[in-house]
C-alpha cells in the first residue's frame, strides 16, 4: 500500500533544507558555467552529439 498523506513535518523540513542549499547550489552552477567558458571551444559549451555520430559511436560497441 502507499502512502499518499503528507507529513507536514516532512515537507517543512525539505522546504527548509532546500532553502539553505539554495544559495551554494547557485554559486556551485555559476562557477561551473564559468570555468566552462574558459575552455577550447567556443561559447563554452561541449560539442553537440548528433544522432548520425551516436549511432557511428553505438554501432562500434555492438560486438
Amino acid at each position: 500500500m502507499v502512502n499518499t498523506r503528507t507529513d507536514t513535518d516532512v515537507s517543512v523540513a525539505v522546504q527548509n533544507a532546500l532553502q539553505a542549499m539554495l544559495p551554494r547550489i547557485r554559486e556551485e552552477i555559476r562557477e561551473e558555467f564559468r570555468t566552462r567558458s574558459g575552455s577550447s571551444n567556443a561559447g563554452g559549451n561541449p560539442p553537440q552529439v548528433t544522432i548520425h555520430s551516436w549511432l557511428e559511436r553505438f554501432n562500434k560497441q555492438k560486438p
